[in-house]
């Protein structure tokens, strides 16, 4: 049965199957679907071109160091968002292709500075298994314009100087990871060595033994737990946050595990465009004592942490993101699925189970929605605020009356409407994911605002922060009128003659950010004259007492 028949024929299907095939229709959105579906489902979408580059043993094929059940990401990016995503594939050698529809281009023999235009894409990423052959100067001056003009990066290498020909010498991201200056422990062995005690090995034993014995332990069911971050009263960093219905913490606690991983580099900071910016370690990786490889040299493990994702938000500065991880091993075939893990284990491990391999996929994800360029949110963030607002039933579910005057609209319903909003986009996305949404608007009306509320701001926390006699909370919450203000903006879109009509068309996407931030000015000017009035009123009370 072909998908067209099988669509037809949907009533007759299980619930399952049913689920199953609503998602391959999303992912492929057939042509045959537009009579069943909304005008608004088919207007043209945000587009986000993708160079991902390897080197060396490194490549795109389903082996166990390729990378194809990594790229399945992008697949499930646009069955979630409003984005096509166009990756090229790039290689530093020979290049095995991949038959992934996201995958518009495949280029062998890459050079940064002479096989593409750098510019022409909106995120780069870089996964380095060759420590010598570094790229050459005209390549680093490319990669060094592409951020410093907006573009995201991503880089990983592995242990030892893995990795260091292709990122090494890469302006800040050789400050943000070790690539080829590894530190030693006091007893001189290397901290991302193979075998030395001081190595950074994640694997976790297996059901029923006490430590980790077997190299092949990093393409079992069993991931590793790391500590994250948190900002705030605790959310983790965008990179790792996740849907509660997905993992109830929301956070991605969870990494692949692998017998020698590398490193990042504690924090340090970047001056770019006048804007001084501090990296950010965000998790935390942990050794077990005692790990082990029997038969292949490698010494009992000291217990110790480490660094193991880094970021730099460069957006402060008009620069691109920066992600660097300790591993590629996150990333490739042998540890997501098992592939190819017959190393000292007998038959092929089975990978991460399904519930695992969606929180690391999320990890992903957000790593591409994280880094992309800043027009490319500019762009997806009308289709959400339209998606919102058609099919979130926003404003029904706040308002006795949905068609009541603005003016007429208590501040509390306009407050509820916004939260509403967060609390939609924290389910279908995640926390972090929808409080960065709703700041990155209220950033364009009032960005004293939005950097009050933003808990990931680089330079919060600093040491003048610190020095500051700053009570650890703040006195007001400010979360009310961003709310409100995201709440007004929505009630804007209901009265806006084209976008809350039938009459709406593609061309109308470009009305939505104006109508919003006009419905925003009003939330925003009635709840700060509510608090005038409510703060003058407090502070009369309390001085007469």
């Amino acid at each position: 049965m072909n998908l067209e028949e099988a669509f037809k024929s949907m009533h007759l299907l299980d619930r399952l199957e049913r689920i199953r095939l609503d998602r391959e229709l999303k992912i492929k959105r057939p042509e045959f679907l537009k009579p069943y579906l909304p005008k608004w489902y088919w207007w043209k979408r945000c587009r986000v071109n993708v160079l991902i580059v390897c080197d060396g043993g490194l490549n795109f094929d389903t082996g166990g160091f390729g990378l194809s059940e990594f790229l399945t990401t992008f697949n499930k990016l646009e069955a979630t968002s409003w984005v096509d995503y166009r990756v090229t594939l790039a290689h530093r050698g020979a290049i095995i292709n991949s038959p992934n529809p996201v995958v518009v281009n495949h280029i062998p023999d890459f050079k940064f500075d002479t096989s593409v235009k750098l510019g022409d894409f909106d995120q780069v990423w870089l996964f380095g298994i060759q420590s010598g052959g570094a790229i050459s100067a005209a390549e680093k001056n490319a990669i060094a314009a592409y951020m410093d003009g907006g573009g995201g990066l991503f880089a990983t290498g592995d242990h030892g100087s893995l990795g260091n020909a292709m990122s090494g010498d890469l302006v800040r991201v050789k400050d943000m990871r070790h690539w080829n200056d590894t530190p030693n422990s006091a007893n001189d062995t290397n901290e991302v060595s193979m075998s030395g005690r001081k190595r950074n090995d994640t694997n976790r034993p297996a059901v029923g033994d006490s430590t980790s014995i077997w190299f092949d332990n990093q393409s079992d069911e069993i991931p590793q737990t790391i500590a994250v971050r948190t900002f705030g009263s605790g959310m983790p960093h965008p990179l790792l946050s996740i849907s509660k219905l997905i993992r109830p913490s929301g956070i991605i606690d969870i990494m692949p595990d692998h017998p020698h991983e590398g490193e990042c580099k504690h924090e340090t900071s970047f001056t770019v465009n006048g804007k001084t910016i501090s990296t950010q370690i965000i998790a935390t990786s942990f050794v077990l004592g005692g790990s082990t490889i029997g038969g292949n040299g490698k010494a009992l493990t000291d217990p110790h942490c480490f660094p193991s994702i880094a970021v730099w938000d460069g957006t402060i500065a008009n620069a691109g993101r920066i992600v660097v991880d300790s591993t590629w091993h996150h990333f490739v075939n042998i540890n997501l699925n098992g592939v190819a893990s017959t190393v000292d284990r007998p038959g092929v491990q089975p990978g991460l189970n399904p519930n695992d391999f969606e929180v690391i996929q999320q990890y992903y994800m957000n790593i591409a929605r994280w880094i992309s360029r800043r027009k490319i949110t500019l762009c997806w963030r009308r289709y959400i605020i339209f998606d919102l607002y058609a099919n979130s039933q926003l404003i029904e579910a706040s308002l006795n009356n949905p068609a009541r005057n603005i003016k007429e609209i208590t501040l509390a319903d306009l407050n509820s409407i916004g939260a509403l909003a967060e609390e939609i986009l924290a389910t279908k996305y995640n926390p972090a994911f929808a409080r960065t949404f709703l700041l990155e608007i209220m950033e364009e009306y009032n960005m004293e605002l939005a950097r009050a509320l933003d808990v990931w701001e680089p330079q919060a926390g600093s040491d003048e922060a610190r020095k500051a006699d700053l009570f650890y909370r703040p006195w007001l919450n400010l979360d009310l009128i961003l709310w409100t203000s995201i709440g007004a903006g929505f009630i804007a879109l209901r009265d806006d003659e084209r976008i809350g009509s039938d009459k709406r068309d593609e061309k109308d996407l470009e009305r939505i950010g104006k109508a919003f931030t006009q419905g925003m000015d009003y939330g925003f000017n009635a709840a700060m004259q509510n608090l005038s009035a409510h703060f003058d009123q407090t502070m009369r009370g309390l001085r007469n007492k």
